[in-house]
């Protein structure tokens, strides 16, 4: 059957017809284990029962509210948002998609400081458009080399509206980590020029990292923070939180946003929920358990395969596996895929971000596959 959606990016000729918890069917009744969540989304996995319970809850109370009303479930979120952060007296926004939600943030840190530059690292991807889209006519993003402090030191912060930080940029496939050092030294800079910091929690918030956020590995209290992904496991709700100091400036220097789908009840009742459930099964701690458990079999990998393998970085149930340039990571990335492994990949590196509900089975099936693809 010719498809009819716009091809800007191309699947396999695969049809999807369920999914269940790291498990996702297609219509020939194969299966496949999910080592990639989604899009990074699904961290309670697909179809969690109570999400699931939750959204039926509410379709039958309210979905969509305009621009007249509030509702108790947006408010709640954004104190529960506040609280796992450490903001006190601050305020969020709920948006649909992590674009929209960097996108916000980086506007009200332009609107707010009265520049119009920002500092990102060259191993995240903010945005799909707007603000942080990967374009020559962007002129207004600076992208500086992860860890690289020379980099750092070469720009006039007094130029930058906001730094935004990924802790572990997964776009690009690569996986890395920013040091503590960086860090440190960009904070510094934003804090003697009065720069805002915004954090990219897209996708490594909510536990991803083995923590709820992974500025939570630094001694860092940003500005704003962006949520999205698995706020609402699959859902679309992203959010934009932002500290006192923000709050302050939006009352001196007001500015209007409204979308149509602004704070609206469903996807603020689900990021609840979202939030509940890692609480009540405590799954961060699930989340550091399997990761560690992950990332050792992948070293063991290693140590087989140091011919064919470069390197294994982790964190939490963030992982990826760096090939060496004689091996071929899409021929690999592709078989994976015909043995009913669903992985990331790109330049060459393996990535892996499952449900924090994938058991050590699955990732033992998932070990010796790559194993025998790398023997053969």
């Amino acid at each position: 059957m010719e498809s009819k959606i716009i091809p800007f990016y191309c699947p396999e000729d695969k049809w999807i017809v369920k999914s269940c918890d790291c498990i996702l069917y297609d219509s020939d009744g194969k299966q496949y284990i999910d080592f990639e969540s989604g899009v990074w989304c699904a961290n309670l996995g697909h179809s969690n029962d109570r999400i699931v319970k939750l959204m039926e809850s509410q379709i039958k109370e309210s979905i969509h509210q305009g621009y007249k009303f509030c509702n108790h479930s947006a408010e709640s979120l954004s104190e529960e948002l506040q609280e796992l952060i450490g903001f006190e007296n601050g305020a969020s926004v709920f948006l649909s998609s992590g674009s929209e939600a960097i996108n916000m943030a980086v506007t009200l840190s332009q609107h707010f400081s009265g520049r119009k530059k920002i500092v990102k690292t060259d191993h995240s991807y903010l945005s799909a458009y707007g603000h942080g889209q990967i374009s020559p006519d962007n002129e207004n993003m600076v992208s500086v080399r992860l860890n690289d402090m020379q980099s750092i030191e070469d720009i006039d912060f007094k130029e930058i509206a906001a730094f935004v930080v990924e802790t572990g940029g997964a776009s690009f496939g690569v996986v890395k980590f920013p040091d503590n050092d960086f860090i440190n030294r960009v904070a510094e800079l934003c804090i003697e020029n009065n720069c805002l910091i915004i954090a990219d929690e897209v996708t490594t918030g909510m536990g991803r990292m083995g923590k709820w956020f992974g500025f939570k590995y630094y001694d860092l209290l940003p500005d704003m923070v962006v949520t999205g992904k698995a706020l609402g496991n699959g859902y679309p709700v992203s959010a934009v939180t932002v500290s006192s100091k923000v709050l302050e400036g939006f009352a001196q220097n007001p500015f209007r946003y409204a979308q149509s789908h602004q704070n609206d009840p469903l996807g603020c009742a689900i990021g609840l929920e979202v939030i509940k459930t890692i609480r009540e099964n405590d799954l961060i701690n699930t989340c550091l358990k399997t990761g560690q458990y992950f990332s050792g079999q992948l070293e063991l990998l290693k140590e087989k395969h140091p011919d064919k393998i470069k390197e294994v970085r982790a964190r939490g149930l963030m992982l990826a596996l760096e090939l060496n340039d004689g091996t071929d990571g899409e021929v690999i990335s592709g078989k994976l895929f015909q043995s009913g492994f669903v992985v990331g990949y790109r330049n060459n590196v393996l990535r892996f971000l499952p449900p924090f509900t994938i058991q050590t089975r699955e990732i033992n099936q998932l070990i010796e596959t790559i194993d025998t693809l790398l023997t053969d």
